[in-house]
Formats: structure tokens, C-alpha cells, sequence
């Protein structure tokens, strides 16, 4: 069913991609000197005062005694911290045009396997950068989604521009899920179907690779028929190609983990959180894990909370912070990522739940830079800041795992891109608004927008006209802008849509641009929540 046209509209002038701007552009010069700064040269090593000298795109020195040469822009840099650029080990992207890449010539049968997938052509993606950005990542594993066998994924950095001028590697790996939820109505439906499916494709992978291997030494025969998919397949059949399996459960990870060894293949896993239930277990198949990072808020009970919370529940609460630091000291290589958050920046803050847990922040460090580089094949020029590394760098106010960090710029081939700094709020934003969008060919359309709760503990709803409320992922408020996050999958764009607006009273106005030009928004709180007794 087509959406309403109410929803696409609104979707599309939503978009708005105003978390980070670039402050270096062309022309601009391409020697800068970072001085006076806390340097973390990678995880245990730090030069308290020290300078970082970029030239073209690439680190020259580092260190105390490094001085700006005279061609240099001098950036100061005192009180504040540099460390490497992050590394986001797994971000999916959608393929384009999915209902018309259901059966493309000469690929599999099965609409779920499209191993044939290159992520170069579809990586480059703006918006999803400048988010990966405010979050300090400036390298990024982007993999395609959906499917089982989801295709080829590249290592890129996060800068402006075409996958031209970012793509680090192509061909990283081949990326299969079994993660069912998006596996729709067909077979596979289940778990069991999932490593059938996935069996019998690599088993026939295999058949072909040798029956044209037979027909390329004798010629003089029927040729074997053309299948897309499984000549994609013949390096992961053979060992020669890393897989990275996407996971619902830890359960799952353990299903895939046979497979490996049934196979013989060169694995990661992108984990579930729930590695503690099965620890020796995941330890003992000594594959690398891909770890999201969603800790559960403290579970209400008592006499206006829930009476009926489960052990399991409560267990998870109070292991899943634990969980990173287990697993490291269960030799288990670790790298982390902001998979399954609508925002990245949440990611930060559930490392610091996992630090206050107990995890090394040395480590904690290492499975956001020098992990992930070795994992991706970069670590020759990412994951630390040191001479001859690309000029990737994140600077902050304080330490990179506090509660709420405080990330200034980050600087990508030496090209500095400036976060956006939050004030001190100046209102509080709980109510009810009117929303009024306006495009930039003068198309209007309304909305409604909940907020409760008090700064900086905001959350809330986008009510659209036909009934649809999508939760909000952030509600943040600096000094008097007011700055919105939801989830856009429900409407069907994956990914983070965002929008701001400034405030005066009960009235507010906001402004940005979309692939389809300007837009403007207008809002009127037209309720204020009742106050609480006793206030």
C-alpha cells in the first residue's frame, strides 16, 4: 500500500541534516598545527601537552616539542582533549530500489540472497555521516541491508563528498543476517529454514565454482549456466572471504559460530548484548564480536511501577553494563558499535554505564579505534594519532566516556568539521505544539508534537495527520533552540530524521533544506502539562 501523500510529504521536508557543519573548504589550507591540547595517542598512551601537525590529509608529528611550521593554521587547542577518530564498526544502509531487485538476471531464486551486492556504489549517504560524526565517528563499516546474504560491505571515512573521495576498502566482507524480523512472509521464516537456506547456498556456491573450474579446463563440453549470486559466493565458499553474521540472540550467534566450523570460514559477529547468559560459550568460538551497546533503564516497580518483573528482566538490567567488560576478559575481541540506535551519540553514553561497571576505558578506547582498524584491514593509517595516520581526529571538552560528552570537532583527511555546542537550556519545551511545515514551492502541512518530562530528561511523540505517532529518539534543548530526532523507518526511510527550531515563549520557527530544497517550520504550543501536586 502506497503511503498517504500527508506522510511523504511531511517525511521528506523533515530531513534536515543540521548536525555538524564543515568549517574547512576548498581553498582552504591544508597545513594545520592543533596546539596546547591533552593528546590520547591511542588506548594507555598520552602526552598531557602536546601538539598534532596536519599536512594534505595526514598526520606529520606529534608531540611536546612539535612546533607549527609557518605555512600552518594554528588552531588552540588548550583544555581540550584529542583522540583518534572512532571507528563505527557496522552500519547498515538499505539497497535502493529493493522492490525492483527481487529477482535481478542471473542471481538466486530466493529474493533473500544477493551476495552479488557491492555497498560502494550506495555508501555515500550525508546525513548518515554528519550523524556518525556528531557522535565522533569518522570511519565507518557501512554494510547493505535487507536479506540473508546481504552483499559486499566497504570500509570508508565519514567526510563530505562522493564514496570517491572517502572509500578506505572495498569488499570488506559478506555480510548475512539472522536477524528474521525483516525477512517478511517467505522462506525463510524461521531459524531452522534460515541455516538450511544458508547451508545449501554455500553448498551450491561450492558445486559451481567446481563445475566451471571443469569447464574452463575442457571447453569442449555443455558451459554450466551464469548465476550472479553464487560466483559472489565462490571466495566465502572457498575461506578467502571474511562473513560477518548480523544476530537476534546469542543463541543465534552460537547457530552461526557452527556454521563456521562447518564451513571453514573467516568470521565476526555483530552480538546482541546477551553474551553473558552463554559467556564461555561465545568465548570458546573465538570469533571477534561486533557489540551493540543497549543497556535497559532501571526497571520501575513498587506501587506505581511494574509488580511483575521477571528475574530474566531484572538480570538483564543489572548484567548487560558488565557485559563488555566480561567478554574482553574472556579474550574475546571486542569492537564496539551504535547498531540498533536511532541516534549514534547514544552510544557514548552507554560505554560510560559500562566504564562506571567496571570496564577498562583503555579498553573501552581500543574497541572504538585500534580493534575495529586491525579487524577492517586499516590499521596502517587509523585507530591512533601517530605520523603517517590519516588525519582523523576527534577533540573534546573533558573525556570522551563522561556522562554526556562534550565533542567540539572532529577532524576527517584534515578537514575539520565543528559539532554543534549545547547551552544551557533557557526553556523548558514540555506540551503540546502545532507544527506547520512549509516547502520551499510553499507546500503546508501540519503536524503535532508531544514533549514531556524536563530538560535534560525529555522524551515524546510526532502525531501525523493520519493517525501514525512515532516516538521521539532525542529531545534536546540548547540554550533557545529546541533540536528533535525520530526513527524514519516506520515511514520507510531508515535512519534518523532531525529537525531544530528557535524559541520564544509559546512560539518557535526553524528552518533547513532537503534534497528537495528549503523548508521552513512554525510552531505554537497550545498546552502546557498540568503541574504535579505539591509543586
Amino acid at each position: 500500500m502506497r503511503e498517504p501523500r500527508f506522510v511523504r510529504g511531511t517525511l521528506l521536508v523533515l530531513v534536515a541534516t543540521l548536525v555538524t557543519a564543515p568549517v574547512a573548504g576548498a581553498g582552504a589550507p591544508s597545513v594545520h598545527a592543533l596546539t596546547g591540547a591533552r593528546v590520547v595517542v591511542g588506548p594507555g598512551q598520552v602526552i598531557e601537552t602536546a601538539t598534532v601537525l596536519l599536512r594534505d590529509g595526514v598526520i606529520e608529528a606529534v608531540g611536546a616539542d612539535v612546533e607549527p611550521p609557518a605555512d600552518a593554521r594554528v588552531w588552540e587547542r588548550d583544555e581540550l582533549t584529542i583522540y583518534p577518530g572512532l571507528i563505527e564498526s557496522y552500519n547498515e544502509r538499505s539497497w535502493p530500489d529493493e522492490d525492483g531487485d527481487d529477482a535481478p538476471g542471473g542471481g538466486h531464486r530466493n529474493a533473500l540472497v544477493r551476495p552479488e551486492r557491492e555497498m560502494t556504489a550506495h555508501a555515500a549517504d550525508e546525513a548518515a555521516a554528519k550523524k556518525l560524526r556528531g557522535a565522533g565517528f569518522t570511519t565507518a563499516v557501512v554494510a547493505p541491508k535487507p536479506g540473508l546474504f546481504r552483499g559486499r560491505s566497504v570500509v570508508m571515512n565519514l567526510g563530505e563528498g562522493s564514496i570517491n573521495d572517502n572509500l578506505l576498502r572495498a569488499g570488506v566482507a559478506q555480510n548475512v543476517s539472522f536477524a528474521r524480523n525483516g525477512f517478511g512472509d517467505g522462506y525463510p521464516s524461521s531459524l531452522m529454514g534460515t541455516i538450511a537456506l544458508f547451508r545449501q547456498t554455500l553448498l551450491d556456491a561450492g558445486w559451481y565454482a567446481k563445475a566451471h573450474a571443469v569447464y574452463g579446463s575442457n571447453p569442449a563440453q555443455t558451459r554450466p549456466a551464469a548465476n550472479t549470486a553464487l560466483a559472489a559466493l565462490g571466495p566465502l565458499a572457498s575461506g578467502d572471504e571474511v562473513v560477518v553474521f548480523e544476530t537476534d540472540d546469542v543463541r543465534d550467534s552460537l547457530a552461526a559460530s557452527r556454521l563456521v566450523d562447518e564451513f571453514g570460514l573467516d568470521a565476526m559477529l555483530v552480538g546482541s548484548g546477551e553474551e553473558y547468559r552463554w559467556l564461555d560459550a561465545v568465548a570458546a568460538t573465538g570469533l571477534p564480536v561486533l557489540l551493540p551497546l543497549d543497556h535497559p533503564d532501571v526497571p520501575e516497580v513498587g506501587d506505581e511501577g511494574d509488580l511483575s518483573l521477571g528475574l530474566d528482566t531484572l538480570r538483564h538490567w543489572d548484567e548487560s553494563p558488565r557485559n563488555p567488560g566480561r567478554l574482553l576478559d574472556a579474550g574475546v575481541e571486542v569492537a564496539f558499535t551504535s547498531h540498533g540506535h536511532d541516534d549514534p551519540k547514544k552510544l557514548l553514553t552507554q560505554v560510560h554505564r559500562s566504564i562506571e561497571a567496571g570496564l577498562d576505558s583503555d579498553a573501552a578506547l581500543a574497541a572504538l579505534t585500534t580493534t575495529p582498524a586491525r579487524l577492517f584491514g586499516v590499521a596502517d593509517r587509523a585507530g591512533t594519532v601517530e605520523a603517517g595516520k590519516m588525519a582523523n581526529l576527534v577533540v573534546v571538552e573533558g573525556d570522551l566516556f563522561a556522562k554526556k560528552p562534550k565533542i567540539r570537532e572532529v577532524w576527517i583527511d584534515g578537514r575539520r568539521y565543528e559539532i554543534q555546542e549545547s547551552k544551557p537550556a533557557q526553556f523548558e519545551p514540555a506540551g503540546t505544539w502545532d507544527l506547520t511545515v512549509v516547502t520551499g514551492d510553499g507546500q503546508e502541512m501540519t503536524a503535532v508534537l508531544e514533549i514531556s518530562g524536563q530538560t535534560p530528561d525529555l522524551s515524546g511523540v510526532l502525531a501525523m495527520g493520519d493517525g501514525m505517532e512515532l516516538p521521539l529518539s532525542s529531545v534536546e534543548v540548547s540554550g533557545a533552540t529546541l533540536r528533535i530526532s525520530f526513527d524514519g523507518t516506520p515511514l520507510g526511510m531508515p535512519g534518523s530524521i532531525d529537525f531544530e527550531m528557535d524559541v520564544e515563549g509559546d512560539s518557535a520557527a526553524g528552518s533547513g533544506t532537503t534534497p528537495l530544497g528549503p523548508f521552513s517550520i512554525k510552531a505554537t504550543r497550545i498546552a502546557k502539562p498540568e503541574p504535579e501536586e505539591g509543586r
